[in-house]
């Protein structure tokens, strides 16, 4: 019987070695690297912000965070990845607007961002510039709302594709001014800003205008973002107070795990993103090329967003019939 007992104890004490053994495990998270599948091609907006803030992100967790572009299918394919990782918080997701704009643009798609991800946080917001054609005959943004009145499915606007910031923001503007233009998705930023440039279009939404403001071939008429003027175009006004009241589309980057990821890699990971944004290094850069930091972070102020989101761009974009 005593043999027995000893027995007992000492596979208790051996159980209970095993589970103090691993909740350090899981406590010390994160233990190797990270990798972050960004829904974006390379240089884009939301690439480029995910790497600025990986960057600091690496140091505060102590490890290795790499970036794996997976662009296509409106952000889908990356979703899709991600969602069938293990929730153990090494592999998540950045991805812009299009996560709001799925379950309308992608019926069919067998990824749900609601059922599939646990919402981190916001990362930032990219505004955008309405540029239009020179031979457009416009020269503000009065003038550009009087003629698209007056010349109804005339106009055009392009994207780099449904779902996209640019594609959006057109929609956006279609329904809150009541005016009628047509949409043309492209496969690439580039190939419709050809486009533009050669008069086969008439407009775009731009969250970079580079080499394009100078060139005398297109006219920037105005910001879409509410709220102050944008740093990078500081005499270029807004939609809001040139009178669309609360006209807002923005490349928002959002950070997202799996669905069932622990709670405790939750906040690490807010508290990592919110020392980044802290960062003056990490805002010097974000000024460089315009992202505006998020309002809110963290996992509840994100679900919520994401929610009002999907309603708002799925009434936008049946009412204005471009999801086609």
């Amino acid at each position: 019987m005593l043999r027995r007992s000893l027995l007992l104890l000492s596979a208790a004490a051996l159980a209970a070695g095993t589970f103090s053994a691993v909740r350090p495990a899981q406590a010390a998270w994160p233990e190797r690297t990270i990798t972050i599948v960004c829904a974006s091609g390379a240089g884009g907006a939301v690439d480029v912000t995910t790497r600025i803030i990986t960057d600091h992100m690496a140091k505060t967790l102590g490890q290795n965070i790499v970036v794996q572009n997976e662009p296509g299918a409106g952000g889908t394919l990356a979703i899709g990845q991600v969602a069938k990782a293990q929730p153990d918080g090494y592999t998540l997701l950045t991805i812009g607007p299009t996560v709001g704009t799925i379950k309308e643009l992608y019926p069919n798609a067998t990824v749900d961002p609601v059922r599939d991800l646990q919402p981190v946080t916001i990362v930032g917001q990219t505004p955008m510039v309405l540029v239009v054609n020179k031979e457009v005959p416009v020269t503000d943004y009065k003038s550009f709302l009087a003629y698209a009145k007056a010349h109804p499915g005339e106009l055009t606007f392009a994207s780099n594709g449904r779902g996209s910031a640019g594609h959006l923001a057109g929609s956006l503007f279609k329904k809150m001014a009541n005016v009628d233009l047509r949409y043309i998705p492209y496969r690439s930023t580039p190939q419709a800003t050809t486009d533009l440039l050669g008069g086969r279009v008439s407009m775009i939404w731009l969250s970079s205008l580079g080499n394009l403001g100078t060139s005398g071939e297109v006219r920037p008429i105005a910001v879409s973002i509410t709220g102050e003027r944008w740093k990078p175009f500081p005499n270029l006004p807004t939609f809001d107070e040139m009178g669309l009241k609360d006209y807002e589309a923005t490349t928002w980057v959002s950070l997202h795990a799996p669905k069932g990821t622990p709670a405790e890699v939750v906040e690490k990971l807010t508290t990592a993103m919110n020392a980044a944004l802290a960062d003056p290094d990490v805002q010097r850069r974000f000024d460089q090329i315009g992202i505006v930091k998020p309002r809110a972070t963290g996992p509840v102020f994100l679900t919520k967003y994401l929610h009002d989101e999907i309603e708002k761009w799925g009434d936008i974009l049946r009412t204005t019939k471009d999801t086609d």
